[in-house]
């Protein structure tokens, strides 16, 4: 038994598995804030296109 503990060496420790981790992780974060940055102008667009229509609604009401 303590000549097969011989046989064993120590290894240097190597967390590529944590780096891998951490870049897919920024890669992810930065696809959300891509996706995040996208939705916005959507809405802004969406909320600015009811502003306008309320605006007309209501000139219309005005004048007719």
């Amino acid at each position: 038994m303590a000549e097969e503990e011989n046989k064993w060496k120590e290894a240097e420790i190597r967390r590529d598995d944590i780096k891998k981790l951490l870049e897919n992780t920024k890669q992810l974060a930065e696809m959300y804030s891509e996706i995040i940055g996208i939705k916005k102008t959507g809405w802004e667009n969406v909320l600015k296109a009811k502003v306008r229509k309320a605006e007309k609604a209501e000139r219309d009401r005005q004048n007719g």
